[in-house]
């Protein structure tokens, strides 16, 4: 089986080397923090660049001002630009959202929204979470008023996707929609959130009385709950896609590291179990790698996904909390030193990976959930344990 990229496909990667050696990422001015991820930090000025090639409406039908690119081009792009480390935090929100407009939206929302959007000046934040609802979405109550949380980027994105209920007579999965909400609208207070780094990535959001055109919905009204669904598995592949060359990266840094440091007068690199541990990881990023491909195939092709994003989704992050947890053994004493410090190995982007990432097994749908979702909708596993049968009497 021949997994080799097109001719097309090669010559766009090539494309994009280009520009990444004429425009260095760490060029850019940064905006917000990078969440560990693989997809950088959050650059406005770096998606901008992005959207004067052209590139964030690519594959968009060309009556929404697209050039109708097939879907695997926005694979090579972030792959690329993840194995570069360039800034481009935000960018699968966009082509989220952007999929979602052309989708569903209304014809206002297609009329402001994406262009700003193919421009790079449109990136959004998610209003899903709240504070008393835990992993049970059902459960909402953000009406005109309530409290969003866990909020990636709230305070530096344009516009929100905020779920909320505006019906309470419908049935439980009833009765939400999906409102495309510009930051700043009256009765909005987002704060942040400092994360163990010490920086911000999420932010809870506050809304008093917020007024929204019903022409800012996503969808038809009260159907918001479809749409949800359909966006947590989108961020689920479109969110961690580019996770594998990411870690791809820091794993060759690894290595590099291992070559070059002296341990009682021979390198790191000859002990038995560090060669084992880097070899194991590097199959498991390569395994992750075709998962994603494999996903992208079902997608491009339009086949049914049932469990695939989920197991993709839980492979990617706990790959991203292994290698980390590989990275800290290896740097030793020096591991937990952050950025800044003068004794820092690798810039100190060991500790920072280590602890993005002890969140992101519950971000976006935890673990155990997940795993449940392999079970039911991919083995055929019965959701609940079937009880024990009653002992027979002798």
């Amino acid at each position: 089986m021949n997994f080799d990229f097109t001719e097309s496909e090669q010559a766009f990667a090539e494309e994009v080397r280009l520009f990444l050696r004429a425009n260095p990422p760490e060029t850019f001015p940064i905006d917000g923090m990078d969440a560990g991820y693989g997809s950088g930090a959050h650059s406005r000025a770096f998606l901008r660049a992005l959207g004067a090639q052209g590139w964030l409406s690519m594959c968009w039908p060309k009556t929404h001002g697209g050039r109708e690119q097939p879907m695997f081009m926005k694979l090579v792009l972030m792959e690329e630009l993840a194995l570069a480390g360039a800034p481009f935090g935000p960018l699968a929100g966009c082509w989220q959202t952007a999929d979602a407009i052309i989708g569903f939206g209304t014809e206002r929302l297609r009329r402001e929204v994406l262009p700003a959007i193919a421009r790079g000046e449109a990136t959004f934040w998610q209003g899903y979470s709240e504070p008393d609802a835990g992993s049970d979405l059902l459960a909402l109550k953000t009406e005109a008023r309530g409290h969003k949380i866990w909020s990636s980027h709230a305070g530096i994105a344009t516009h929100g996707l905020v779920f909320a209920r505006t019906s309470r007579e419908a049935r439980r999965s009833r009765g939400f929609s999906m409102f495309v909400v510009a930051n700043g609208t009256p009765g909005m207070d987002i704060r942040p959130i400092r994360s163990l780094t010490g920086e911000v990535y999420h932010h809870e959001v506050f809304l008093d009385d917020v007024r929204v055109p019903a022409d800012l919905v996503l969808g038809p009204a009260g159907e918001g709950f479809q749409a949800l669904l359909n966006g947590l598995d989108a961020d689920r592949f479109w969110g961690r896609f580019y996770k594998a060359p990411a870690l791809g990266r820091v794993l060759r840094q690894l290595v590099d590291y291992a070559n070059m440091t002296p341990v009682r007068g021979s390198p790191l690199a000859r002990d038995p179990l560090v060669r084992r541990r880097l070899a194991a990881i590097a199959a498991d990023i390569a395994a992750l790698r075709l998962i994603f491909y494999r996903t992208g195939c079902l997608i491009r092709d339009g086949a049914p996904l049932t469990y695939e994003t989920a197991m993709a989704k839980v492979y990617a992050d706990e790959t991203g909390q292994k290698l980390a947890r590989l990275g800290m053994d290896l740097l030793g004493v020096w591991g937990p030193l952050r950025e800044g410090s003068r004794w820092a190995k690798l810039g100190g982007q060991i500790s920072h990976l280590y602890l993005t990432t002890l969140g992101h097994t519950i971000a976006g749908g935890t673990a155990e959930i997940l795993r449940t979702s392999v079970a039911v909708r991919g083995l055929g596993l019965p959701s609940e344990p079937k009880p024990a049968a009653e002992p027979r009497a002798h």
